[in-house]
Parts: C-alpha cells; sequence; structure tokens
C-alpha cells in the first residue's frame, strides 16, 4: 500500500474511532436512562460483546464481499461506479469494517450508498459517523425511518439506541438498486425491528448469474400489543419471498454459518461453502410462516 493511502486510511480510522467513542446516548432517549451505553446492555442480555471482534474479510461471490467482524454481519458491493455496503456494525467494528475494505484493494471513500438490515445498534452504530466521512447516501425502509433518525430502538428488544442518523433516501418493499453489474433488492420482513429487511444481491463470477440473500424471513411479533406486526404485512412478506430464489445465504449474525468453512472461505473455493442446497430457502421460508401462524392462532386465542 502506497504511503499517502496508509497514512489516509490511519487518519481517518482514527477520526472515526475518536467520533464514535465519544458518542452516548441522548439524555432524553427513555431506553437511556442514566447514561446506559453498550457494555451496560451486554450486560443486560448476559454476554459481553465478542461478536464485535476482526475476522479477515472474503469474497462471496462476483462482486460481492464480506467485510464484517466475527459474528456480525457487513457486507460490501464493489463496481466501477462505486460501493454499497450493507450495514456497519457496532462502535467496536469502527476499526474492522474500514480496515477489510482496504484489505481488499477498494476505498472506504468511494462508498457511494449504506443500506441498513434493521435499527438494532449492533448492525448500525457506526453509521451516522461513517456516512459523515464518506459522504455516502443512507438508505432505508420507510417503517425503519423514526428509529434511524431519532436514534431510539423502537423495536421489542429496547437496546440503549444510536446517533441519530441523517438518512437520504426512503425505500419500498420491492424496490430495486442498480450498481455496476449488480443488482440490490429489498424485501420488508417487520417484526424483529419494524422495518427490518432482507436483501437479495445479483451478481455474476464465470459468466453465470448469483444471487446472495443477506438477512431472511420475518420474525413477526404476536401477543405484545406495543409491538404486534400486522398479519398482512407479514403474510405479504412471507409472499414476496417465496418468489425469490437465492444461491447463498448470509444471515447478520453468520458465526454458526461460518463455523468450518472460513479457510475455504478465504480460498474463495467453488461451490461457495455458503451455497444454499436445493429447496432449502423454501423450507426456511414455509417453515418460518408456519410458525408465525401457529403463534397467531394462539394470541389470538388468549385474548377472547
Amino acid at each position: 500500500m502506497h504511503t499517502l493511502l496508509r497514512l489516509s486510511f490511519a487518519l481517518a480510522a482514527a477520526s472515526l474511532a475518536a467520533a464514535v467513542s465519544a458518542q452516548s446516548p441522548p439524555a432524553s432517549d427513555p431506553l437511556a436512562i442514566g447514561g446506559k451505553d453498550t457494555a451496560w446492555f451486554m450486560e443486560r442480555v448476559g454476554r459481553p460483546d465478542t461478536d464485535s471482534e476482526p475476522q479477515a474479510p472474503f469474497k462471496i461471490v462476483g462482486d460481492v464481499y464480506y467485510v464484517g467482524s466475527n459474528n456480525i454481519a457487513s457486507i460490501l458491493v464493489a463496481s466501477p461506479q462505486g460501493l454499497v455496503l450493507l450495514d456497519t456494525g457496532t462502535e467496536k467494528m469502527a476499526a474492522v469494517v474500514f480496515p477489510n475494505i482496504v484489505k481488499l484493494g477498494f476505498k472506504p471513500a468511494d462508498i457511494k450508498l449504506m443500506l441498513i438490515s434493521h435499527a438494532h445498534y449492533d448492525h448500525m452504530e457506526t453509521m451516522e459517523t461513517m456516512r459523515r466521512i464518506t459522504g455516502a447516501t443512507v438508505a432505508a425502509l420507510e417503517a425503519e425511518i423514526p428509529a434511524l433518525v431519532s436514534g431510539h430502538d423502537l423495536s421489542s428488544n429496547e437496546t440503549w439506541g444510536h446517533e441519530p442518523i441523517q438518512v437520504g433516501r426512503i425505500l419500498k418493499s420491492g424496490d430495486e438498486i442498480t450498481l455496476g453489474g449488480s443488482t440490490i433488492k429489498v424485501i420488508w420482513t417487520p417484526g424483529h425491528t419494524p422495518g427490518a429487511a432482507a436483501y437479495f444481491i445479483t451478481t455474476r463470477e464465470s459468466g453465470r448469474s448469483y444471487q446472495i440473500v443477506y438477512g431472511g424471513p420475518p420474525t413477526p411479533i404476536t401477543g405484545n400489543p406495543r409491538y404486534d406486526t400486522r398479519p398482512e404485512d407479514a403474510f405479504n412478506s412471507y409472499k414476496a419471498l417465496r418468489a425469490m430464489n437465492p444461491d447463498i445465504l448470509v444471515s447478520g449474525h453468520p458465526q454458526n454459518l461460518f463455523k468450518g468453512k472460513l479457510e475455504a472461505l478465504w480460498a474463495n473455493a467453488r461451490p461457495s461453502p455458503l451455497a444454499l442446497s436445493p429447496g432449502q430457502w423454501a423450507k426456511m421460508v414455509d417453515d418460518s410462516e408456519t410458525a408465525y401462524k401457529k403463534r397467531l392462532g394462539s394470541a389470538n386465542a388468549s385474548s377472547r
């Protein structure tokens, strides 16, 4: 790496780390009573934040790369027209994502668009800082906008929140984003958060088209009037997901998915160790919908 590039990256990384470490939950945030922070939340859920530890990046397939930590995903879609980054991770991952992008030979300054799987701090705590550094546009589904711009976690998890994010583009379920030879389609998967999304990234490698799904079926909330998912929205999600046929799956917390596969992933083995077996995606969607219908029936019965 040239000396100038190393210096530029070091300054950017230092600025990012300093800005993120200086963040604290807004005093008015009801989920941040008493100045609660990330460490407090991780203690509350009974585990230390080991999910943010560094991990070497790798190509998933085509122009799509994994640049996240050992158990929190961050996905890079590259093209000569610019980069798209899906999720940025926790504040600890300020020292993971940008360095991984540079290791792959790309420049963080070329990030043009940032997308969000869902508004939990562990997937987008650093997003506003990265937006300021890169000048990228942040895009998200409309149902997630209130949480993003307010800095409040509006899901049933009630984590401590994050720095409010400046959103420059509102997406609708079914929208497609095209960049170079890759296309990213967003499908609304409500439940885990109000505006959770699954992204289907179509790319090409060795003359063949591949589709990667980042995310999975919805996890609709039932039996909790404050957070209940509208059944109509959930069933529309299942219908849209069932029409897709991805080749490769990457989850938001992929440590178990990657277990025993990392050496092959770093070696760019083909077929991909992350490839879905025939019918696997359809079964995932069917199983999720069946479980939801059962929960919905139980919740309706208990409310009578």
